[in-house]
């Protein structure tokens, strides 16, 4: 069954969706934005989301099961609205989806997108794939997370003087925590763009221009198919580096890491070296800070430092690695000697309140609308609106204040004749996206945005 989850997109929204064409007064023409309203993100996904859906052809059939899956929940499906799309469209949504262009920093409050509909009377198709659209809360979460562990990686390469091999310190480990393939598709991807070490296999076929990279490892199931766990270290070794291979990865914990620490580190490091090999212990249980601050002495008593070295990845989240490295630090322990594996802790806290994103009308039966709401960080923006650059910030703009150039780019159009206009995503796009400065925390309005706000605001208070 999963893989019809697409099959019909007319059933790819909420269910009270449903019964808005014949509660609301007026679908002549609307304007919706998409905000993320609490933090600032990196922009990723949208773009593939939209296109992916809207590409999908409507047809007759689907009004069909539409209807019969309405009648399920008790329900009327608005049939005429999508027959008008079959037989007067060519069976595509005829709207337009605006945004800004992915990878883009965009301040808390940015309206990052703008939906409105082509042709008059498809004014409630601007927010039927509202919960489809929401779904890239995710990619630019994950997008975001990992701009900001990049971003502390270069202020502490900076901070020490460390060569380019510091920015191979976070690895990821997430591909087998996630809830499905989807989510890893879009969080290893998302990695990708700002972290180079992984171990998500999967995502190389679609960041094939990535600068990303693996290495050998031990797993407990290969360590436990020897009677004796250091003879399982040593041929670690010597097939590493038959292999033609400089590094492998030992995990520790099978029977007991302080018996590998203290007794097996000194013979493992002089193999390694011998071979040409560095090996990377992995403590995967109990207190593992300490044990690789253990492995550190070791190590450097008996001159082994250049054979040597440590990847944490229990537990394992961007709070913790700060939190690690300042122990780390605090023991004279050099930040290049451990790197860190982050499974889940990279991408399980990320939800749709985390960046807060909404979609709110704009533009309704007339009139520029807005949601007031008491509570200001839930306010939205009323009418159609661009988005430029002033001063090397981002300012929203009444769509006809200015002749200054929108920095909005159009995903996806369809005027109601032939095909629709597409921007294509996939690898190549991938490859195209750029991450842009992040100071700025907070979107700002023009004079006349604010004017008609302060409308609303004499309005309603």
């Amino acid at each position: 069954m999963i893989k019809s989850i697409r099959n019909n997109p007319l059933l790819l929204t909420d269910s009270y969706n449903l019964s808005h064409p014949r509660l609301k007064c007026n679908m002549d023409w609307e304007v919706s934005h998409l905000y993320n309203r609490k933090e600032g993100m990196i922009l990723y996904g949208f773009r593939e989301i939209v296109g992916d859906l809207l590409s999908i052809q409507i047809t007759e059939a689907h009004v069909t099961e539409a209807e019969q899956c309405a009648a399920m929940q008790g329900l009327t499906f608005p049939s005429q609205l999508f027959l008008r799309i079959v037989r007067e469209c060519n069976g595509y949504a005829p709207i337009a989806v605006e945004s800004l262009p992915e990878g883009t920093w965009c301040p808390a409050g940015t309206p990052f997108a703008q939906v409105f509909n082509t042709v008059e009377g498809f004014g409630e198709l601007v927010t039927w794939w509202e919960g489809m659209f929401m779904h890239a809360y995710f990619p630019s979460g994950c997008a975001t997370e990992a701009f900001h562990l990049r971003r502390y990686l270069d202020a502490k390469q900076a901070e020490h003087g460390h060569d380019e091999s510091f920015l191979w310190r976070i690895h990821s480990f997430g591909f087998r925590g996630h809830r499905s393939l989807e989510d890893a598709y879009w969080a290893g991807t998302a990695w990708n763009l700002s972290l180079q070490g992984t171990d998500d296999f999967h995502t190389t076929q679609h960041t094939p221009h990535a600068v990303i990279g693996s290495i050998a490892a031990l797993a407990h199931k290969v360590t436990q198919q020897f009677d004796d766990e250091k003879q399982c270290f040593l041929r670690a070794i010597d097939e590493t580096a038959a292999a033609g291979e400089r590094m492998v990865a030992l995990v520790i914990d099978t029977y007991d890491a302080n018996r590998v620490i203290q007794q097996y580190l000194p013979e493992l490091g002089l193999r390694a070296r011998e071979r040409g090999v560095r090996i990377v212990l992995r403590p995967d249980s109990g207190d593992v800070l300490q044990q690789a601050i253990d492995i550190y002495g070791v190590a450097s008593k008996h001159g082994l430092l250049d054979a040597v070295g440590v990847i944490i990845g229990e537990g394992m989240n961007a709070e913790q690695v700060k939190r690690y490295d300042l122990r780390l630090e605090a023991e004279g322990v050099p930040l290049p000697f451990v790197a860190y594996g982050v499974g889940s802790g990279f991408y399980n806290h990320i939800d749709r309140d985390t960046y807060g994103w909404a979609m709110k009308t704009a533009y309704s039966n007339g009139k520029d609308r807005m949601k007031f709401s008491m509570v200001p960080i839930k306010r939205s923006i009323p009418g159609k609106v661009k988005l430029v650059r002033v001063g090397g910030e981002l300012v929203v703009e009444a769509a006809d204040e200015t002749d200054r150039d929108g920095a909005y780019e159009m995903v996806y159009r369809h005027d109601g004749i032939g095909e629709p206009a597409l921007l294509a995503a996939g690898p190549a796009f991938w490859n195209e996206v750029q991450q842009q400065d992040a100071t700025q925390l907070n979107i700002q309005l023009s004079a006349k945005i604010q004017f008609k706000i302060d409308a609303f605001v004499v309005q309603y208070l």
